[in-house]
């Protein structure tokens, strides 16, 4: 591959972005290998976060398409300040048709993206999209391959720190039980029930984990179970400093899920309406996948729906809290 300046370049979900991580590392080994080059990575402001800091990094540059850089004006704007950069290629592992049109805008000549992108014509060079691959696999496909890497985050000491002192007690089990898809939610009262059964433990406790938007979840999840709420209470970075200090977590197929596999602690996912087989799941050496097979109904979409299609919820209600307790507790007997 030539030398010369790179943009990588994903604005999609935080748990996407995530999985473009390990495209960095193999990138910046390559280009060393070659003789050098300069890694810069463009994405959303919501997950400018997850690469800060990253030592393979540049720059992390934004583009706040819903924001200053929207419209015609805002994506000509954001093209010229991409295109006095200087960038030699520019490898994207987002599908839309406006990320690719922005890199043709700013006359990036090389630019690499996958064939099924909605502006694949855009892109000088175009790569197969394999389903039959992980996420993370498959966005190495974009620079020849590779196996299968967790992702990593690089918080600061200032924000394990802040981890510390959120959580003076580590080894406790982390449990993340929000998704924006509502079918993606394991059942609210079985994870209340599982923190009831695991806060009085001698494992640590329970931390619950989330944004803003799962405060009210999480809120009702805790009830007065006495375990410890940070829904809301610390950024990205600060959430996968947490991370770092539980023995396990438990989530739902949704970005808390990629921030334990970047963490490095075992894994319990729960996939309701969605399926490993999209590619998105832990791979972890003792992480597990917890679903009800066997479904004709499932998946029931890409992402799933906010009100399940049979009205039924089965691939969530379906999954017993005994079969997940008996999958934490493993973990956190072994590792």
């Amino acid at each position: 591959m030539p030398n010369g300046k790179t943009l990588l370049v994903d604005t999609s979900f935080l748990g996407d972005v995530l999985c473009a991580e390990p495209l960095v590392r193999a990138l910046a080994e390559e280009l060393s290998s070659a003789g050098g080059g300069e890694v810069d990575f463009l994405t959303s402001p919501s997950a400018v976060g997850i690469l800060q800091g990253h030592p393979q990094l540049g720059e992390v540059l934004c583009f706040d398409k819903r924001g200053e850089d929207s419209g015609p004006l805002g994506l000509l704007r954001l093209a010229r300040r991409l295109r006095a950069r200087g960038y030699r290629r520019a490898i994207c592992s987002h599908r839309s048709w406006r990320t690719a049109f922005l890199l043709r805008l700013a006359g990036i000549p090389e630019r690499v993206g996958f064939d099924n992108a909605s502006g694949a014509w855009l892109y000088s060079k175009r790569v197969k999209y394999r389903k039959d691959l992980h996420e993370v696999e498959r966005n190495l496909q974009l620079i020849g391959g590779g196996d299968w890497v967790a992702p990593k985050m690089y918080p600061n000491r200032a924000e394990r720190a802040r981890a510390e002192e959120l959580t003076p007690t580590p080894n406790f089990v982390a449990i993340a039980p929000g998704s924006i898809w509502a079918t993606k939610r394991w059942p609210r009262e079985y994870f209340a029930e599982v923190v009831t059964q695991l806060s009085g433990s001698e494992s640590g406790g329970v931390v619950l984990v989330g944004g803003p938007a799962d405060l009210e979840l999480c809120n009702a999840i805790a009830g007065d179970s006495g375990c410890i709420n940070l829904a809301g209470r610390t950024s990205l970075r600060e959430s996968a400093a947490v991370m770092e200090r539980a023995s396990v977590l438990l989530s739902n197929d949704s970005f808390p899920m990629h921030l334990g596999v970047a963490a490095g602690i075992p894994v319990v996912a729960v996939f309701c309406a969605t399926v490993p087989a999209f590619g998105f799941a832990p791979r972890g050496p003792h992480d597990i996948v917890l679903e009800v097979a066997g479904l004709r109904c499932r998946p029931c979409g890409i992402h799933g729906h906010q009100v399940c299609p049979e009205k039924n919820f089965r691939c969530g209600e379906d999954l017993q809290v005994e079969t997940v307790l008996a999958a934490i507790r493993a973990r956190q007997n072994q590792f």
